[in-house]
């Protein structure tokens, strides 16, 4: 996240600017320069380098996942990449948000690890909630550009979305740790959450949604003390070593992304045959000309396409007075 300036800071830079005094030529050249960011030894960081990595690997899975089940639930094309992993203190992710925003507060639990209450926060921007209701509304995603609050039945809509992040959220986790995830509340006034001291150290996990043209962001704030225990647990030479071989898991993860798949419209056509003729015989064709076709009448002669791809071979028949194919043969498994 950017950093937030201070009221002080804003008013001393506008008063430079105002009163002429300000070296534009200057303020170019501290931009261009290579920035150096102090470090403060009073506020040590809590995240070492390994641990940001490893938040990172995770968080590219979990935006895999979302990216499949966004493009199921709602049946368009959906992008989501991890754009930062870094650490701040909570009061800057905090003062960077508007006065209404939408936060899910979402549980982190793990009897492994002995932990209970301890939350983690997600920030959706509005262009994006908005575009996503709109769609689960049954619209064509337009109503996005919308400037007000949101209502109770918006809230419960996107409280049953958080809910199913929670799932996307575990299986990312699985891998590295044993953890689960449930969604306690959404707020949509930050100045409500307590959770969280102003002073605590946060990891925070910005990912870009892409819906269609539409972009926006999904902020992951995961507090230092929530990740405490787990990270403890953590070394770099066993990660996966455990979950590597887990069958179950595998199989669970695949009937999950299943699906969320299942829904997916396709177009399946069956191609009768096809042939070649030429300008002046396409130019000559008349109503009841018969143009032969490269394919014999016999059993299993119908190829049938999913989308852009030979799928099945079967025989053309008739069922309730209409065209139908009978599948004799799986061309792909």
């Amino acid at each position: 996240m950017a950093e937030v300036l201070s009221q002080q800071q804003i008013d001393e830079l506008l008063g430079s600017l105002q009163s002429g005094n300000a070296d534009i030529d200057e303020i170019e050249e501290k931009t261009a320069a290579h920035k150096v960011k102090d470090y403060d030894f009073l506020s040590p960081k809590k995240f070492t380098r390994e641990q940001i990595r490893l938040l990172q690997n995770i968080f590219d899975s979990f935006s895999r996942l979302l990216s499949l089940y966004l493009s199921g639930q709602l049946s368009i094309s959906c992008k989501v990449d991890v754009m930062q992993v870094e650490e701040e203190e909570y009061r800057e992710f905090s003062n960077a948000l508007n006065d209404s925003t939408l936060i899910a507060l979402m549980g982190l639990h793990s009897n492994t690890y002995n932990i209970e209450d301890k939350q983690i926060l997600l920030e959706m921007s509005r262009p994006i909630s908005f575009f996503i209701l709109d769609k689960m509304l049954g619209g064509n995603g337009s109503g996005y550009h919308i400037d007000r609050d949101y209502t109770e039945i918006e809230i419960s809509l996107l409280e049953y979305l958080f809910k199913q992040f929670c799932d996307l959220m575990k299986n990312a986790w699985t891998n590295y740790f044993d953890v689960s995830f449930s969604m306690d509340a959404v707020e949509t006034n930050p100045q409500l959450i307590q959770a969280i001291q102003q002073d605590e150290s946060v990891a925070i996990v910005v990912l870009e949604i892409t819906l269609d043209n539409l972009k926006g962001t999904l902020n992951i704030c995961l507090p230092a003390n929530s990740l405490e225990e787990i990270f403890k647990s953590y070394n770099v030479k066993f990660v996966k070593a455990n979950k590597k071989d887990d069958v179950k898991t595998v199989q669970h993860r695949r009937e999950n992304i299943m699906n969320q798949l299942k829904d997916t419209p396709l177009t399946v056509s069956a191609i009768l045959g096809k042939t070649n003729v030429s300008l002046k015989e396409l130019l000559d064709l008349q109503p009841g000309d018969i143009i032969p076709l490269d394919s014999k009448v016999e059993p299993g002669s119908i190829t049938v396409n999913i989308e852009k791809f030979h799928w099945f071979k079967g025989t053309i028949g008739m069922t309730k007075k209409n065209y139908a194919v009978r599948i004799d043969q799986v061309l792909q498994s």
